[in-house]
């Protein structure tokens, strides 16, 4: 479906070659933005070229970013991932030449703008800030691993979809905990997020480079690959869609996991757009195959059993994912009306396209299963979620100097909310 003739960017970015191919795969997109980007077969940042082969393949996991992000402006992902100014002041030794073409978004990092100032601030924060909350993070993830395997195993060995719905739960539990470990550098607990994802190429790109560097606007793959099913963005919707997404909208979310397999079995062996095969995709098999060995239950019932678990898992996930953060009339959509040009701070689009939830933040567990401090989060992914709520007085008094507004609600006016913009045809 040609989704161009629904919805247009207020924000001024080109429509997205590729945008609405039938398989919304992550590769597909990264082949739209290397034709969109103007990177040359280089990586942009900003206006200018660089060859960064050698600085990326000396970072872990090197060789899979440099297959994922040649060719691409990865302007947003550099300015939100480095926190010092060490990689920026070896850009210049890769220094190829300026662009030829503007950038596609409009985003801006101005050094005393609302961003690169309150990362400024958060950097010599972080130095002061406990480690144990660190410790925690990893303790409680470990032992939702612990759970999950524990709880899986029980409902095969028991034949109990009761306990499989356990074992769902604690999965999605599990996934998003284990996001938390995906946006850092490599780490075996990334291993939890394989074990959850079916697929962690493909959120890698979709999430990492995707979601998190152009929330909410036409460029975003959380929003383009539920649709046409589901439309978060403001448009001319038709009357089905308008008025029926809400109640078909948890039988998807059941087929999220399920489907990004699919996408990257076939991206990969009928397309043929990786490089390598997919071997993480198939961890989350090892659990059954596991059960199998330990119980001695048939291996029919331990493929059922997944199925049941993997389903519930998702539909939680897909819940909570849609309601987390952003989708509600009140949060910025790419269509609604955008700040002044003067105002593209990329820092002051992410605080609009999020509203945070006072029932889950002030909770370490909670922030962590259930996509808390999400406005911390997505301005600074790769720290830990809980160190997030020791830089609150550094952000709050950082929005009060420009002027900004955090915003504050409860889990149930986003749930409401979100229901209510996939209704949302005028824009704000």
């Amino acid at each position: 479906m040609d989704m161009r003739k629904v919805f247009k960017s207020s924000l001024g970015i080109k429509y997205p070659t590729l945008r609405d191919h039938p398989l919304h795969s992550g590769p597909i997109w990264l082949e739209g933005r290397r034709l969109d980007d103007g990177a040359e077969g280089l990586w942009r940042i900003h206006d200018n070229l660089y060859d960064l082969d050698d600085f990326i393949i000396n970072h872990p996991g090197g060789e899979d970013w440099i297959k994922l992000t040649k060719g691409t402006d990865i302007t947003e992902a550099f300015e939100s991932h480095h926190l010092s100014d060490r990689a920026e002041n070896m850009l210049s030794s890769f220094f190829v030449k300026k662009a030829s073409t503007p950038r596609i978004f409009p985003f801006t990092f101005h050094e005393k703008g609302f961003y690169k100032t309150l990362k400024g601030r958060i950097i010599e924060t972080l130095d002061t800030v406990p480690k144990r909350p660190i410790e925690r993070t990893k303790n409680l993830t470990d032992l939702l691993f612990v759970a999950y395997v524990t709880t899986f195993l029980l409902a095969v060995y028991y034949r109990s979809f009761i306990i499989g719905l356990i074992a769902g739960i604690t999965l999605a539990l599990l996934a998003v905990a284990a996001h938390n470990f995906f946006h850092q550098r490599d780490n075996f607990r990334r291993f939890y997020f394989d074990l959850c994802m079916m697929s962690s190429k493909e959120w890698r790109i979709s999430h990492v480079l995707s979601h998190h560097m152009y929330t909410n606007t036409i460029s975003d793959m959380e929003i383009s690959s539920l649709e046409p099913f589901l439309q978060y963005l403001p448009g001319n919707k038709s009357t089905l869609i308008k008025y029926t997404s809400g109640i078909y909208s948890p039988i998807i979310f059941a087929f999220v996991f399920i489907s990004h397999f699919l996408k990257t079995l076939i991206t990969t062996v009928l397309l043929k757009k990786n490089l390598e095969i997919p071997w993480a995709a198939l961890i989350p098999f090892t659990v059954p195959v596991f059960s199998w060995y330990v119980t001695g239950q048939p291996l029919w019932i331990c493929a059922v059993m997944f199925l049941w678990v993997i389903s519930i898992s998702s539909l939680h996930f897909g819940i909570v994912g849609v309601s987390a953060a952003h989708h509600h009339p009140d949060i910025f959509h790419d269509g609604d009306k955008p700040r002044p040009k003067t105002e593209m701070d990329w820092g002051l689009h992410q605080v609009d396209a999020v509203m945070d939830r006072k029932d889950i933040t002030g909770s370490h567990f909670l922030v962590l299963t259930n996509f808390g401090d999400h406005a911390l989060h997505h301005l600074f992914p790769t720290i830990d979620h809980g160190v997030l709520e020791y830089l609150y007085p550094v952000f709050l008094k950082t929005c009060e100097e420009f002027g900004i507004n955090w915003r504050l609600v409860t889990q149930l006016d986003l749930v409401k909310g979100q229901y209510r913009q996939l209704a949302k045809e005028l824009p704000n």
